[in-house]
């Protein structure tokens, strides 16, 4: 242990003070309400101005209350794939650490340092826990709750397994796994690509009709008919529907993440 300590120095491992604020937080922060009714409320007013109606107003207030929501899972979803799509590069810097003569703990301690600047924070605290004490693979456990990834779990087990094997062809084996995730990333992003177009239009259509109706609205025929009990009654069965449509649509065209079989 204490020569382990030993190499985990030399490699100019951040010291403990340094690692504080360096976690990822997944979780929604706790303002997120007021967004929400920040939003909401804007949508109201900016419509009610519009069409001087506040009954108009309130389908637009419900319908912008879900835009942070929009934002804050596309906010994430991008985070997820930046991550996922780091991993082709952090195991070509495994296997260049392996091939230089590191142990494959210095190898992951080493990331904390050279490897992505995302994900350095991620194996800064890898690196703390073997200082602290704790063993490879509760080290490893650790960093697969940090990723939260079927990707990462896939290398951590295949990791793992190299350093309870013992096995000389772990560069290979890690070469091989490479190279699935990068025809894997490609075959997503092409995928992707061909759906964006349509889940754009998607949008479109799902908006398309309160823009004609914020445009008819300076029509007194039209602020008089929506501004009753059964236009007001459409107005909301629209709002429900325009917001169920796209959810929908977002999830038919959501691309299945990797199970996360060894979490």
């Amino acid at each position: 242990m204490k020569r382990k300590l030993i190499a985990l120095e030399t490699l100019g491992l951040p010291s403990k003070q340094r690692l504080d604020g360096y976690q990822i937080d997944r979780s929604l922060s706790s303002k997120n309400l007021l967004i929400y009714l920040a939003s909401s409320s804007s949508g109201f007013l900016a419509a009610t101005l519009i069409t001087t109606s506040p009954i108009i107003g309130i389908p637009f207030g419900a319908i912008t209350a879900v835009v942070p929501v929009l934002v804050i899972n596309r906010k994430a979803e991008k985070e997820r794939l930046l991550l996922q799509g780091l991993w082709p590069e952090i195991l070509d810097h495994i296997i260049s650490g392996l091939q230089s003569g590191l142990s494959l703990a210095e190898t992951l301690v080493a990331l904390s340092i050279r490897g992505p600047v995302k994900t350095r924070s991620i194996f800064i605290l890898f690196a703390e826990n073997l200082r602290a004490g704790m063993d490879f693979q509760g080290a490893l456990a650790e960093l697969k709750i940090q990723f939260n990834d079927g990707t990462a779990d896939q290398v951590c087990e295949v990791l793992d397994f190299a350093r309870a094997a013992g096995s000389r062809d772990t560069s290979l084996t890690l070469r091989t796994l490479s190279n699935f995730i990068r025809s894997d990333l490609a075959l997503r992003a092409e995928i992707q690509a061909k759906h964006s177009w349509v889940k754009n239009s998607a949008a479109l259509a799902a908006i398309a009709p309160w823009i004609l109706l914020l445009l008819l609205s300076s029509q007194p025929n039209t602020l008089q008919a929506y501004t009753s009990g059964a236009g007001f009654g459409i107005l909301i069965i629209g709002a429900i529907s325009t917001a169920v449509a796209y959810f929908w649509m977002e999830r038919v065209g959501k691309l299945k993440e990797i199970p996360r079989v060894f979490a």
